[in-house]
């Protein structure tokens, strides 16, 4: 309802009043994007955790898809290729291809496990997404270093659609089919090695259009027309810019949503360019699906500066930060409505946590930033089973809660120093707002109210504090101004009620 007369003058007092002490106000303004799901992957770790005791397995579980932790509303399950010419038996997923008409229903028990629990929890958004197709529908006849075979678009996308109606008959239903992931790489062996380190597979600019409309054609024909199709996964801005013409007139018919990734890390003035450019040529949103394995440009320690891809292992507020930031970036700059972190679980910790109390807590060089929660590569040898969970956990909590599928992003105007906020009307009623200070003081966030109604919850994590409940009944008020004092380094979440 809008706030009464009194409300009004009380609040233009208030405003004058802070405006005269020097606090700036932000206010929510217009309508944006319509947000669609906050999630990460179920790529490679399955094959290693699945061998941990049954507890462990729930409890991995619990942690990524309850609603009561880090509550994930989108999960993207890995249809793996088989693992044929990988070196590295835990990125080489079982596949249930074994020939023309022919099926093992029982294969890679390990990801279906955690696809399983994700439908038991009620994690709202499925998505099935390929790495490599099965060697039968390869250049190469391997699951790496090959490229999709052009004559086998037709039965490759007839395989997905079969995957997908095997699941369904399972009591389980994907949103999404994924029919490649960074079709711009093979992954092939490199260094001299004979063996690829991952499945991959690379798709030609001109041959991505067929995939999808074929992979649209085979689900309506099973039954599946409510199942979207996203593509095309590609790895960077500059190559979206580059192949996108090529591909994305012919398949916008066919999609559901445009796919990207940004291992690059462009600048707000590409991101812009890219996210206008996917919904030009598609008429569709824009969706950000992996990111990982950032450090800062220079070795920079100031959350906001330029991000590059590198080794390094950084379980700190500081990567926490770093990946907001980029999240912010990518719904407030690009206008992406969905965003996924690359690996939900990781063993690139690299150190040896069994043997160094400080190790899962400390930045080092040997690890890899792109796991949410980390476990030991070791695991089979020493039988540590403990999971080490990052301050990138806890963040992207906030968003896993403050953005359910649905919730309408609103933009900010007049961001209060030193700030970063994100405003979002939610499908239930009421309204979330995350606030981001990257910056190591403490500041006064000052947000206008008037339509947003009395605050009634508030989260924070901090350098000190994981997940900590705030009481919102002794934020300053006054009249229709939301005033509170965050600390430095810090993201928070608060919910107002209409």
């Amino acid at each position: 309802m809008p706030a009464s007369l009194s409300q009004l003058a009380t609040g233009i007092l208030c405003e004058v009043f802070l405006w005269q002490s020097g606090v700036q106000i932000a206010n929510i303004t217009n309508a944006a994007q319509t947000m669609q799901g906050i999630g990460a992957s179920g790529a490679w770790w399955p094959l290693d955790v699945y061998n941990y005791p049954d507890t462990v397995r729930q409890n991995v579980s619990y942690l990524l898809f309850s609603n009561d932790t880090l509550g994930l509303t989108s999960y993207r399950y890995n249809v793996g290729g088989g693992g044929e010419g990988v070196g590295n038996p835990s990125r080489a997923p079982e596949t249930m291809y074994v020939s023309s008409g022919v099926w093992n229903y029982s294969a890679d028990p390990q990801g279906s496990y955690f696809l399983r629990a994700a439908a038991q929890y009620g994690v709202p958004q499925l998505t099935a997404f390929v790495n490599s197709a099965p060697p039968a529908f390869t250049t190469n006849g391997e699951a790496c270093g090959g490229f999709l075979n052009n004559a086998s678009i037709p039965s490759f996308s007839t395989y997905l659609a079969d995957v997908v109606s095997y699941w369904k008959t399972q009591g389980i239903d994907f949103a999404y089919v994924s029919p490649m992931n960074e079709p711009d790489n093979s992954f092939g062996p490199a260094n001299g090695s004979v063996a690829c380190t991952q499945e991959g597979m690379a798709i030609l600019p001109v041959a991505r259009a067929p995939v999808v409309s074929a992979l649209r054609s085979a689900l309506d024909t099973a039954g599946l027309s409510s199942v979207l199709v996203q593509a095309d996964e590609t790895s960077t801005q500059i190559q979206f810019a580059v192949t996108s013409q090529f591909w994305l007139p012919g398949a916008a018919s066919s999609l559901g949503a445009v796919s990207h990734h940004d291992y690059l890390f462009a600048d707000d003035t590409a991101l812009q360019l890219m996210g206008e450019q996917g919904r030009q040529l598609s008429g569709k949103q824009m969706w950000f699906t992996e990111i990982c394995c950032f450090v800062g440009a220079g070795e920079s320690t100031d959350p906001a500066a330029a991000l590059v891809y590198g080794q390094g292992y950084d379980p700190t507020m500081l990567s926490a930060l770093q990946m907001a930031n980029l999240i912010y970036r990518a719904f407030t700059v690009t206008g992406d409505a969905h965003f996924d972190w690359w690996l939900a679980l990781s063993s690139e910790i690299g150190c040896d946590p069994s043997s160094n109390a400080s190790c899962a807590t400390s930045i080092n060089d040997g690890g890899w930033n792109d796991g949410l929660i980390y476990y030991d590569p070791s695991y089979y040898m020493n039988g540590n089973t403990a999971l080490y969970l990052t301050k990138r956990y806890f963040v992207l909590k906030h968003f896993t809660h403050a953005i359910p599928i649905g919730a309408v992003r609103y933009e900010v105007s007049t961001f209060p120093s030193p700030f970063r906020l994100i405003a979002f009307k939610l499908p239930t009623g009421g309204w979330s707002i995350i606030a981001l200070n990257l910056e190591p003081s403490e500041g006064l966030l000052a947000l206008s109210t008037l339509d947003m109604g009395a605050a009634t919850a508030a989260y924070q994590t901090t350098t000190s504090e994981d997940w900590e409940t705030l009481n919102t009944a002794s934020a300053l008020s006054c009249g229709t101004v939301f005033q509170m004092v965050l600390p430095g380094s810090s993201v928070t979440s608060i919910y107002f009620s209409e």
